[in-house]
């Protein structure tokens, strides 16, 4: 299935090894709660965001169920530290339709 729900990773602070940076995380993801309805009364069926995973270089950072009580177009922002060698974070999810969406950044370190 194609990823039609855009993502973005950004980061804040200096990429410097050892530093701690903070990661911004955004989906456009309508995370439907099945609880709506529509203009005419029936009710919007749930898709939510059931599954999020962030990585860095392919090891498992942690992992996190959004829930119902996350709004549209979810955002999470975490802190992590810069390894020595700099490397890749990524963030990977999966919806309750299946929907499957990653994105990925590649830690440029400062000079």
């Amino acid at each position: 299935m194609s990823n039609q729900y855009p993502s973005r990773l950004t980061f804040a602070g200096s990429m410097r090894p050892g530093n701690t940076v903070e990661a911004r995380w955004i989906a456009g993801h309508p995370m439907e709660t099945g609880l709506r309805g529509d203009d005419v009364g029936r009710r919007i069926p749930r898709n939510i965001i059931v599954q999020a995973r962030v990585l860095l270089d392919g090891k498992l950072l942690f992992e996190f169920e959004p829930g119902t009580g996350m709004s549209a177009n979810p955002y999470l922002s975490f802190g992590f530290t810069v390894p020595q060698q700099g490397g890749i974070l990524s963030v990977h999810w999966v919806d309750d339709n299946g929907q499957r969406g990653s994105v990925q950044q590649v830690l440029l370190l400062e000079e």
